[in-house]
């Protein structure tokens, strides 16, 4: 189906070793034909920046390929690989269509050992840890800088060894280890782990030089390749080779563009662009078309303690006008003279950070509140919710018009409150006037690369999409699509799964819900006890599922970990996206569990329950947040559905990315784009998307957002 879109390591060691270092490994970072840090085929023991993401795209006979490189963690490289096989057909040509064969396979490379003042930098790799198998092959490489060169040697097991001779070390372990590589490759293992790692009779060596020369941002490779193409692609084929010596240039044409031409095999000219982002540090433009931070208003003295709040609804009118200056909904206020302070209930949709939403609006209130209030607490509240609770020290930013206080001085005096259930304990609330109506209209865009009838197809469509919210807990959203250009009539490949197809007749949905309405929901969400809230939902909540829902979460204030459960009864709709629905209906539940770790802001979520296809198993998903605001994560599920049920890709699986618009624009927003890719649509393992996500509402408090972000709340 198409895609939704150790004893070699001490000689190594000490031959790199050999060679001193005197400039950043970082010079020598660019992308090779596979979509790794390497030279032009083989892979280098460098590594992007922290955070690094980027695609590519690369040409070498009989090889076209998509590729998604990513940083996810310091020392961990990742490759998605999608490869074009333009001299090998797919399959008959009565279901393929004379289409080429098509490929994926995901690499990873970890690095073992950083390059100090003795010893190289040494990583270990995968070509293609969960794919077919056809480009396997895995690697011990280890790389030293010398001035302006960069020297790499490494071992090879499979592909990136093939032409070697030297007999396999791991055969000493086991006769599992010494075994006819070649013959297991295209074996068809179709998406599952790899379990011929570091097998084979033979391996290779190969390494190479990186030359980082005076022109700027341009560098030359030369590379021995351990590949002699003698079992490529299939059992058996050989490739001509003249060469075993790689050429190869690679030119960052503007920042973070980069080019590559080679020469390869004696024989082939090969060429690759790619173009590479960093999550962690681009954040993005300057917010120059955000509003400007209210100028702080110093008191003369402290007034006592009024027997009763004169002039309220002036103090509260002038505030109002003063915090929707900075973007802000004023929801509730409560004055609270025994502790001479006063609380403000605050909605926004602007800022991703509470501690800057927090010092913008206690900038306003200085200006705002009379003098005998010392202590202002803003509250956050989104979808009804509270979702933090923060005070502050009026005298702190008082200190701040001086510039006599740090950031971290205002986070000392700081104190966080639990957030409270139910409706605002206030004096003065239900200041917003509901109903409240939106709208927004905007392009999209749909697509399916690979499969045996194209590589690509895809849709451009009109998105138009409306919110009424009735409360501060009840809401009805819906999202309707129009038609402007595709070609997905071409798709001819029909559905061969042996379960109930609850995603895999994605090509029916394409051909007859061109236009439709894609999603038109209610939700009702509220907190019913403290640290606990739940949702009730129901309508057509996406494409293909529609019904009824609910949800409960418990989130402890300021801890890492959550806990919640959400079920529903939903019934398939109708292919053409309208109101209608199909004969299929089936319950859903998952019992979902949380956990933020403490490092490099890594989310992760664990979900054991029923899925569509009333398959029973467990979805593990990871997550990482970067500075930036972006999520990269992926997911894997294991259901009670046999690898050979399942059908190609042994069982569900994929990545995403969620982008917020604030690095890309001048103006702040919390709004977002997510990318979801499955290599495979198939039936096992699938959830519905039933609602509005009650850990995603809450996570505007989140640990994370409230403790390390403390420097802009002087922004």
């Amino acid at each position: 189906m198409p895609m939704r879109a150790a004893a070699w390591g001490r000689p190594l060691v000490v031959i790199c070793g050999l060679l001193p270092g005197l400039v950043s490994a970082a010079d020598f970072v660019g992308l090779n034909d596979f979509g790794g840090v390497g030279l032009v085929q083989t892979p280098t023991a460098r590594f992007a920046d922290d955070g690094a993401f980027g695609v590519g795209l690369s040409h070498i006979s009989p090889y076209n390929q998509i590729q998604i490189f990513a940083t996810p963690l310091p020392g961990v490289e990742t490759v998605f690989r999608y490869t074009d096989v333009t001299d090998r057909l797919y399959g008959p040509a009565s279901f393929s269509g004379n289409q080429s064969y098509k490929d994926r396979s995901f690499g990873l490379k970890l690095r073992l050992i950083e390059e100090g003042e003795y010893l190289p930098a040494v990583a270990l790799g995968a070509l293609d840890l969960i794919g077919t198998g056809v480009f396997g092959g895995e690697y011990l490489v280890a790389s030293r800088r010398y001035y302006d060169f960069d020297f790499t040697l490494g071992v090879g097991w499979g592909r990136p060894g093939e032409g070697g001779s030297l007999r396999n070390p791991f055969s000493l372990f086991g006769s599992h280890f010494d075994r006819d590589r070649a013959a297991q490759r295209f074996s068809g293992r179709g998406g599952s782990l790899a379990s011929d790692l570091f097998t084979g009779r033979t391996v290779g060596l190969f390494g190479g030089v990186q030359w980082r020369t005076p022109i700027p941002d341009l560098t030359v490779q030369v590379e021995y390749d351990g590949n002699d193409y003698s079992n490529e692609e299939g059992i058996g084929r050989r490739f001509s080779r003249s060469l075993p010596i790689n050429f190869g240039v690679n030119y960052e044409v503007l920042s973070g563009v980069n080019l590559g031409l080679g020469y390869e095999r004696g024989q082939k000219l090969s060429f690759r662009i790619s173009l590479l982002t960093d999550f962690e540090r681009n954040r993005g433009p300057i917010k120059t078309a955000d509003p400007k931070p209210t100028t702080i208003a110093v008191r003369e003295g402290v007034a006592p303690t009024p027997a009763q709040v004169d002039n309220a609804d002036a103090i509260i009118e002038s505030t109002r006008l003063t915090l929707l200056q900075q973007g802000f909904a004023l929801a509730a206020v409560n004055f609270v003279p025994e502790q001479r302070g006063v609380e403000v209930w605050i909605q926004q949709d602007r800022y991703l950070s509470p501690v800057e939403v927090l010092g913008r609006a206690a900038r306003a209130l200085t200006t705002t509140m009379p003098a005998w209030i010392d202590r202002f607490t803003v509250i956050g509240v989104d979808n009804g919710l509270e979702v933090w609770r923060l005070t502050v020290l009026r005298k702190d930013f008082e200190q701040v018009a001086n510039n006599r206080i740090s950031p971290e001085e205002i986070r000392h005096n700081a104190i966080i409150t639990t957030p409270q259930p139910g409706e605002p304990q206030a004096r003065y609330k239900d200041l917003i006037a509901y109903p409240k109506f939106s709208w927004d209209m905007g392009p999209g865009v749909r697509q399916q690369i690979g499969g045996p009838d194209g590589f690509y197809f895809g849709q451009i469509f009109w998105r138009v999409s409306a919110g009424l919210q009735l409360s501060e807990h009840w809401n009805f959203s819906g999202i309707a699509a129009f038609n402007l250009l595709n070609n997905f009539d071409g798709i001819q490949q029909q559905s061969d799964s042996q379960l109930p197809h609850v995603r895999s007749d994605i090509v029916r949905y394409l051909q007859q819900g061109q236009q439709g309405i894609v999603k038109l929901e209610t939700n009702y969400i509220w907190s019913p006890y403290e640290q606990w809230y739940a949702r009730l939902s129901a309508g057509l909540f996406e494409e293909m599922f529609g019904g009824v829902a609910g949800e409960v979460l418990y989130r402890p204030q300021l801890q890492r970990w959550a806990v919640g459960v959400n079920a529903n009864v939903v019934q398939q709709r109708g292919y053409s996206e309208r109101l209608g629905f199909r004969n299929y209906r089936v319950a859903t539940g998952n019992l979902n569990l949380f956990y933020d770790f403490p490092w490099y802001n890594l989310k992760t979520r664990v979900s054991f329950g029923r899925y569509l296809a009333k398959d029973y198993g467990t979805t593990l998903e990871l997550a990482r947040q970067f500075k930036s605001g972006v999520t990269l994560g992926a997911f894997a599920t294991f259901t009670n559905v046999s690898a050979n049920k399942f059908g190609e890709g042994s069982f569900d699986k994929g990545f995403y990315v969620s982008i917020p618009f604030d690095v890309l624009f001048n103006k702040s927003t919390r709004r977002s784009a997510g990318f979801l890719f499955r290599p495979l649509t198939r039936d096992g393992g699938q959830k519905v998307r039933d609602g509005a996500d009650l850990y995603s509402a809450t996570s505007g408090g989140d640990l994370g957002r409230i403790t390390d972000d403390w420097a802009s709340v002087i922004h």
